[in-house]
């Protein structure tokens, strides 16, 4: 009987063993780009795409002739096969505007991703439909070792802030709104128009204990006014910067970083220059260009940052004269997957 146990231990321990080493990318040359589309029996064009442990969410909006601040539309869960889970109705203007994420274990939204203390919802699977919660934090990122916020004022200012797990303490730096990526124990911070590295956070500016919680929620926008929040660079690297920053509710740049992620321990950053769209590594300073998406296919600038580094793939959007096809970019290793989402006319 120990036998037999032994046995079954080991053979499911070289299996998990063996799993690992296939999920493990393999270093090649270039990226390869592949296509498909899921088809859904439902009206509406998908935005704020979100695919997490292997189910889709997006929301559906209906284009009308009369303009509005409250659009028709759907909110979908979905599979690859185009099966449909779960449908509801959008909650008002906010909950397309401001974008789906991953908070933990939840697809959830903000009514208003710029203040602390906005009402908050969470997907309910049971329900089957949108249900308020208590007011979600900023997360960007988490580890072991730091919980990662990112706070923009506008004009006031902005604030990526790392609050270390074991003391209590946080450092802020003026980064705004980042999408953040570990490689090798270093933090890189990747906006629309820079790539920043933190090699020790606590080496950035320090600021009181539950700063975060208790100062900018009693004070909000004077802690950016008083200097308090978004002022210091200190132990910040810059790896790669186009421009000034690119704020998504102003003029947007032509060119400008779409996306980033992380292939056999390198960043890459997908790059979106008018319709056009390519992926480029960071080769001193300057961008190298490796690889070239279809003209037309563009990664919208929306709001890719709040866990990023949770969301399996990013929606895209390709313009097709005066009509537009919408999809999910995935990454897997060396392999661009465009999944294109048609849904009836």
């Amino acid at each position: 009987m120990h036998k037999t146990l032994l046995y079954l231990f080991l053979f499911f321990t070289l299996l998990s063993c063996k799993e690992e080493k296939e999920l493990s990318c393999k270093e090649e040359k270039g990226f390869t780009i592949k296509s498909d589309t899921i088809e859904l029996n439902i009206k509406g064009r998908s935005i704020y795409p979100l695919k997490y442990k292997g189910i889709y969410y997006s929301t559906f909006v209906e284009t009308t002739d009369e303009p509005t601040l409250t659009p028709k539309g759907t909110f979908c869960v979905f599979n690859k096969k185009g099966k449909i889970f779960s449908k509801a109705k959008l909650i008002g203007y906010d909950s397309w505007d401001t974008g789906i994420y991953v908070q933990n274990d939840s697809i959830v939204f903000k009514e208003n991703p710029l203040m602390p203390d906005a009402v908050s919802y969470y997907w309910d699977k049971g329900e089957e439909d949108w249900l308020k919660t208590k007011v979600t934090d900023d997360g960007v990122f988490e580890d072991d070792n730091f919980h990662v916020y990112a706070l923009d004022y506008g004009e006031w200012g902005a604030a990526t802030i790392f609050k270390d797990k074991k003391t209590g303490i946080e450092y802020d730096a003026n980064i705004l709104l980042p999408r953040v990526y570990k490689i090798n124990g270093a933090y890189y911070l990747v906006t629309y128009t820079q790539v920043v590295k933190v090699i020790d956070p606590r080496k950035l500016n320090k600021v009181k204990e539950d700063f975060y919680y208790n100062k900018i929620k009693k004070d909000g926008l004077k802690v950016f006014d008083n200097g308090e929040l978004g002022r210091s660079l200190q132990g910040v690297e810059t790896v790669y910067k186009s421009g000034e920053e690119a704020y998504y509710y102003r003029d947007f740049p032509e060119e400008y970083i779409a996306h980033a992620f992380v292939y056999n321990d390198e960043l890459f950053l997908i790059i979106v220059k008018g319709n056009t769209m390519y992926i480029a590594r960071i080769s001193n300073g300057a961008l190298e260009k490796v690889n070239e998406f279809s003209e037309g296919i563009v990664i919208g600038h929306n709001n890719p940052y709040r866990n990023a580094y949770l969301n399996e793939e990013v929606g895209f959007y390709l313009k097709e004269g005066e009509s537009f096809k919408t999809g999910l970019l995935e990454i897997k290793c060396n392999t661009i997957y465009l999944h294109y989402i048609k849904t009836k006319e």
